[in-house]
C-alpha cells in the first residue's frame, strides 16, 4: 500500500507554467487595457496586446505538448529563444507606452524647473528599465530555471 501511494501521480489539467502564464496575460491585459492612450493608439496598443499574449500562451502551451516530447533535447534552445523573444515581445513596447505617458504626464505639470521636469523624467527611465530588467531574469527563470 505504501508502494500505490509513492508511485501514485497527479494529473493536472494544464502544466504549471500554462497557468503561471495566463496570470501573466491577465495582469498584462488589464494593465494594457486600462492605460489612457490616445484613442488613435488605443485600438492598435490592445490588439497588439491581446495578439502577443496568445501567441505566448500557444507558444508554452505547444511546447509543453509537443516539443517536450518529440524534441527533448534541440527544444531547449528553441524554448529558450522563444521566451526571451516573447518577454521582449510584451514588455519592451508596455515599457516604452509608460514611460511616454509618464514624459507627457511630467510635462504638463506644473514644474516651473524645466531641469526638473527632465531629472524626474531620467529617473522614471532608469527605474522602469531596471524594473523591466529585473523582471526579465524572473521571467525567464519562472519559465525555464524551474523547467523540469
Amino acid at each position: 500500500s505504501t508502494h500505490k501511494f509513492m508511485t501514485r501521480r497527479i494529473h493536472m489539467p494544464f502544466p504549471l507554467n500554462i497557468v503561471v502564464a495566463v496570470i501573466i496575460s491577465a495582469i498584462y491585459s488589464l494593465i494594457s487595457f486600462g492605460l489612457k492612450l490616445p484613442s488613435k493608439y488605443k485600438t492598435q496598443f490592445r490588439i497588439y496586446s491581446v495578439v502577443i499574449n496568445l501567441i505566448f500562451i500557444v507558444f508554452l502551451l505547444g511546447f509543453s505538448l509537443y516539443f517536450k516530447t518529440s524534441l527533448p533535447n534541440q527544444g531547449i534552445t528553441i524554448y529558450y529563444n522563444g521566451l526571451a523573444t516573447l518577454y521582449f515581445l510584451l514588455f519592451i513596447p508596455l515599457e516604452v507606452v509608460l514611460i511616454l505617458l509618464f514624459r507627457k504626464l511630467i510635462m504638463n505639470a506644473d514644474i516651473y524647473l524645466v531641469f526638473l521636469k527632465y531629472a524626474i523624467i531620467i529617473g522614471a527611465i532608469v527605474i522602469l528599465t531596471s524594473i523591466f530588467a529585473l523582471g526579465y531574469a524572473l521571467f525567464i527563470l519562472t519559465f525555464y530555471g524551474f523547467a523540469p
